[in-house]
């Protein structure tokens, strides 16, 4: 007997929250078969079996929460031959035959009894950041044949800021596909990676490599097949807010999930332990609206871009030249990051998330909007694993389209500055002495002020400005 204990999802979860048990007691249990998906308090993840057998019991049943190394389910053996105890206890109590010697004991040398054979070993938090890391290991080499990553903008660095989360995360994208029939699909690394980001089931995938192995090619086939038939986004679209029910009673009690618990407690911290100050900019907005528009006449809907997108390359190309604000405080001292890594708030009917865009500097206007795309909607389906949500360095809040003209936003932990971005406004402007109509954008950029100081706010808030006013430069 086996027991499935409630694994450490991240360094900072204390607890974990059974969302659903993907099998049901008495059901048959491979082991790395997804078992259980757990709440943490920074994702939802689905958690593999490490044992083999039948799902026996389980002890914490779905919406229920339990703390860490808690046993929350037992896995049996599963096999037909009873337990060694139980079939040597009629030996002991029932007397020998008449005319026959008792049973001797097990010569020396004789076949072990299954007594002998190992035991399942009950499953500790531990295996499970240990799985992980073996995955990761034994993924690389394949990934470098196959001519590609490891994982995205590379995994080893980030495991020592975001801990066991993102390589349970890697754990499950790298678990083996299976065909509808229950039979496995050999799929290369790289092409499991890109069928992760592009949302392909690749239980639906043929494969035409050796042995009907599913490679890169058939993954982008497949993923241009998908979005042939849907009409891109073009821009930030506002949530089509559902109507919240009047309370009945005089007081309604709205219980939080491990999220918004996680997301209270770490903006409250730095409201509270970070001294914020802020420095607002308008920007004159008419260039970058025609270059988004022709921009987007000139290439395919699904590659078309929004004005979000560059604002987003804009700071990620800033951030560049002032690495003080690519940097958060930590323990007294200030750490500067190498990776430009921008988080983008998306506010949800009950929660907020901040999905993370890596290494945003590196990426063209058209993997920017794409990529942005494919974290948002996974996070708005709660498909997005722990990895989506780590290693910000910088953070945009945009309600643009919410015609709001100008906010502050609360820095993101552990950042040390946040963009507020406001809606496009026609304006009455001044003009080589006239009074023309012009496109204007306001900003407000949210510091901590142990990290950097007022006139390194306004260089860097300058530098985006010139960016957005002469947009050819995210183009090139």
């Amino acid at each position: 007997m086996a027991s499935v204990q409630m694994p450490r999802l991240s360094d900072s979860m204390e607890t974990g929250k059974i969302l659903r048990w993907l099998k049901k007691e008495g059901d048959q249990v491979q082991k790395g078969e997804p078992l259980v998906e757990i709440e943490s308090d920074k994702a939802n993840i689905e958690v593999e079996a490490y044992a083999t057998g039948k799902l026996s019991k389980i002890v914490v049943p779905e919406g229920e929460s339990a703390a860490i190394g808690a046993v929350i389910a037992e896995i049996g053996d599963g096999g037909t031959t009873a337990p060694a105890d139980k079939a040597t206890a009629p030996a002991d109590k029932a007397p020998a035959p008449q005319g026959q010697a008792p049973a001797a004991e097990p010569k020396q040398g004789a076949r072990p009894a299954p007594a002998d054979a190992p035991k399942p070993q009950a499953t500790k938090p531990e295996a499970h950041v240990a799985q992980a890391e073996k995955a990761v290991g034994a993924t690389a080499q394949a990934a470098a044949d196959a001519g590609g990553e490891q994982y995205p903008h590379g995994g080893p660095d980030d495991r020592t800021e975001v801990g066991a989360a993102a390589q349970a995360a890697l754990n499950v994208i790298r678990r083996p596909a299976e065909q509808e029939n229950g039979e496995r699909q050999r799929v290369s690394p790289v092409a499991r990676r890109l069928a992760e980001e592009h949302g392909v089931d690749l239980r639906r995938v043929q494969g035409s490599g050796p042995g009907g192995r599913i490679t890169k090619e058939d993954v982008e086939a497949a993923a241009q097949q998908k979005t042939q038939p849907q009409a891109a986004a073009t821009a930030p679209t506002r949530e089509a807010r559902q109507p919240t029910a009047r309370p009945t009673g005089e007081v309604e009690v709205v219980e939080l999930s491990k999220l918004q618990t996680t997301v209270a407690m770490r903006l409250a911290q730095s409201a509270f332990s970070a001294p914020h100050f802020y420095v607002t900019s308008e920007i004159a907005m008419d260039d970058a609206v025609r270059l988004r528009q022709m921009f987007n006449e000139a290439v395919d809907k699904s590659e078309a871009i929004s004005l979000n997108d560059l604002v987003v390359k804009a700071v990620a190309l800033a951030l560049t030249k002032f690495p003080e604000v690519n940097a958060s405080w930590a323990d007294g001292r200030i750490e500067r990051k190498r990776d430009v890594n921008i988080g983008i708030a998306v506010g949800l009917p009950d929660r907020l998330i901040v999905p993370v865009l890596r290494n945003a500097d590196q990426k063209s206007l058209k993997d920017i909007a794409k990529e942005s795309r494919q974290l948002i909607e996974r996070a708005r389906t709660n498909k997005a694993s722990g990895q989506d949500y780590m290693g910000n360095t910088f953070s945009i809040s945009n309600l643009g389209m919410y015609d709001v003209d100008q906010f502050t936003a609360i820095i993101n932990p552990p950042d040390s500055g946040i963009l507020a971005i406001g809606a496009i406004e026609d304006k009455p402007v001044v003009k080589d002495g006239q009074i023309v109509p012009g496109k204007r954008m306001r900003v407000t950029l949210s510091v901590d002020h142990r990290v950097f100081y007022g006139v390194t706010a306004a260089q860097f808030l300058q530098e985006v400005k010139r960016l957005l006013q002469s947009p050819m430069a995210l183009v090139l």
